[in-house]
């Protein structure tokens, strides 16, 4: 019986059994695994996401470049948070390392560097070993809905932050509304009709702090901000019908893209998004958006976060 070798980690936490939990299949160089068959192992694992990762290639930059493909138990997605921050984290802390002959360096200064090559596009990736602190350049592509039946409500935005990933965002005026939200059914918003695909989940939120930074930063390492103007922190949950998803890297990047826009007020803003409180399983998920330089547009988005790894073992198929 072949078999491929996984770890399984929580994600945008440094304790086990918080975060988000996500399986990591590693499909070795020359295998071919069908799409049906990663799609049946996502189901098997039974998780909100899985991540299969190719083994890496070396890229044009000389960097190791992994192609993934991320999967929920019904369906292959373009982008996922979660599952691109853990894959990181195993990518550029285990695997880059166990392909050197040097030992990783605990300098804070050693940044590890790769690429993941996804279906949304690539994305650069840096780890930090001293920290444990991965962060990726998502390949966005931004949209706010416009054709919506909600369009007469200023706290409701239905936003996409990469084609065929949709949510539904509700600001909501305090944390005591936070936690009276409750599951329900899937939301059935009318999305515009070029991006009428994929993923829909409703993502609810409350702003708990917001403030300029006393200093700008500037610094090689990666897990700093370059000229940050603001920080905004939220707090946060995703529901998707009867489900709660613990922490959702990607709704937070679509929310990020949208807030930074609509405020326009900075061109490089922070976001620190709390999400899992409810459910007991607490999450902390660092968004950087930057804006064009009219503050119109977004010319970037950077996703950070931690993970820990929990089990490991091989599924058959």
């Amino acid at each position: 019986m072949p078999r491929l070798e996984f770890v399984t980690l929580d994600v945008f936490t440094r304790e086990r059994y918080a975060g988000n939990p996500l399986a990591v299949v590693r499909v070795p160089e020359g295998i071919d695994v069908p799409t049906e068959v990663m799609q049946k192992i996502a189901r098997e694992f039974n998780l909100s996401e899985t991540i299969f990762i190719h083994d890496a290639k070396k890229g044009a930059d000389g960097l190791p470049e992994w192609r993934v493909r991320i999967f929920l138990t019904v369906a292959e997605i373009p982008f996922a948070g979660h599952p691109t921050i853990g894959a990181a984290v195993y990518a550029l802390g285990d695997l880059a390392a166990s392909s050197s002959n040097e030992e990783p360096s605990s300098d804070s200064r050693s940044i590890v560097r790769g690429r993941f090559l996804a279906n949304a596009g690539p994305m650069d990736l840096t780890f930090n070993p001293a920290t444990g602190l991965a962060n990726a350049n998502i390949a966005h592509n931004f949209h706010e809905h416009v054709q919506n039946p909600f369009t007469v409500e200023e706290h409701i935005a239905v936003v996409s932050p990469v084609k065929g990933m949709n949510f539904v965002s509700v600001e909501l005026p305090d944390l005591d509304a936070l936690a009276a939200v409750s599951t329900s059914s899937k939301p059935a918003p009318r999305l515009d009709e070029e991006w009428n695909v994929g993923f829909c989940g409703s993502y609810f939120y409350v702003y708990t702090s917001s403030s300029l930074p006393h200093t700008t930063k500037s610094s090689d390492d990666a897990d700093d901000a370059d000229g940050i103007d603001e920080l905004i922190e939220i707090q946060s949950r995703m529901i998707e019908g009867l489900m709660e998803d613990p922490a959702t890297g990607s709704a937070g990047c679509g929310l990020a893209c949208y807030v930074a826009l609509k405020r326009g007020r900075s061109r490089v803003t922070s976001f620190k998004i709390l999400q899992g409180v409810e459910m007991g399983r607490r999450s902390e998920i660092e968004v950087v958006v930057t804006l064009t330089e009219d503050l119109k547009g977004v010319e970037g988005v950077r996703l950070g976060g931690t993970a820990v790894r929990v089990m490991e073992g091989w599924v058959g198929y």
